[in-house]
C-alpha cells in the first residue's frame, strides 16, 4: 500500500523534527504531509527546508480559513487525488505514537476502511491530563456516539487511518463544521453511508510538552452543540 501521513499544523515548530524523525522510524517509506495555516513561528518555513531534502516531506501551505477541521478538509481532498493507498491523520504534538500505524494498515489490509486510533477501548488510555479533562473528554464522546448513533467509543480521535476510497466518496468534502466538530461530522457521514467498516484499536494518548494546545471552550460548546443538533436530525429521520 501508497501510505501518506497527513498532519494540520500551526505553530508547530518545536515539534516538527521529533514528529518527522518518528513517523519515518515507524513508517520509512511513507510520504509527510504538512498542511499548515500560514504558521507566524515558522512551521511551515522549517517544513519547506526538510521537503528541499527529503521528497517524501511534503508541505501543503494554506493562506485561507485557518483551523484544524479546514486544514484536514483541504490536506485530505488534495492528498487522496495522488494515487495514494491509505491517508493517516496525526497530530504533529507529538500525542499520538506513530508506532501504531503499522497495525491501522494491518487492519485495513484486512477489510477494514477507517481506522481509528482510541483511547477508550481495552488498552487505550490518556497520560497527563487532569481529572476534569478526562472526565469531559469521556462523557463528550459518550454524549457524540449517543447522539450521532455511531457505535465508536472515541468519536473525537484525531488519529486516524482512512482508505482513499472512503474520502473519493465525499464524506471529508462535504463537510461544513469547524474546529474539531469536523471530527465527529466525518465518523456521522461515514457511518450514514452504511457502507464502509470502521474498527478502533488502542492508544495512548500524552499531553504535548511543546507548544500550545487549540482546545478551548469554544471548540468544546460549538462541538456539543452541533453533535446535539446532528443526533436530533438523526432522531427525526427516523421517527
Amino acid at each position: 500500500m501508497r501510505v501518506a501521513v497527513m498532519t494540520p499544523t500551526y505553530n508547530e515548530r518545536d515539534n516538527v523534527d521529533e514528529f518527522v524523525a518518528r513517523v519515518q522510524a515507524a513508517m520509512p517509506l511513507a510520504d509527510i504531509f504538512f498542511v499548515d495555516d500560514n504558521s507566524p513561528d515558522g512551521t511551515g518555513n522549517l517544513v519547506s527546508k526538510y521537503s528541499t531534502e527529503d521528497s517524501r516531506i511534503h508541505l501543503i501551505a494554506r493562506s485561507g480559513p485557518r483551523g484544524y477541521a479546514a486544514a484536514s478538509r483541504e490536506g485530505l481532498v488534495a492528498i487522496a487525488t495522488k494515487n495514494y493507498d491509505v491517508i493517516v491523520t496525526i497530530d504533529c504534538d507529538l500525542s499520538h505514537d506513530p508506532t501504531v500505524i503499522p497495525e491501522m494498515i494491518e487492519r485495513l489490509s484486512s477489510g477494514a476502511d477507517v481506522v481509528i486510533g482510541s483511547r477508550y477501548v481495552p488498552r487505550g488510555g490518556v497520560r497527563n491530563w487532569s481529572l476534569f479533562r478526562r472526565l469531559l473528554s469521556r462523557f463528550g464522546n459518550l454524549y457524540t456516539n449517543l447522539m450521532l448513533g455511531a457505535n465508536v467509543r472515541d468519536c473525537t480521535s484525531g488519529f486516524r487511518a482512512y482508505k482513499t476510497s472512503v474520502i473519493a466518496s465525499g464524506v471529508i468534502s462535504s463537510t461544513t463544521s469547524n474546529g474539531y466538530a469536523f471530527l465527529s461530522e466525518v465518523l456521522m457521514k461515514i457511518c450514514a453511508k452504511k457502507q464502509f467498516a470502521v474498527v478502533e484499536i488502542p492508544i495512548v494518548y500524552v499531553e504535548r510538552v511543546a507548544g500550545v494546545s487549540k482546545m478551548n471552550k469554544t471548540i468544546i460548546r460549538e462541538s456539543m452543540r452541533l453533535v446535539t443538533i446532528w443526533g436530533l436530525q438523526r432522531l427525526r429521520r427516523k421517527s
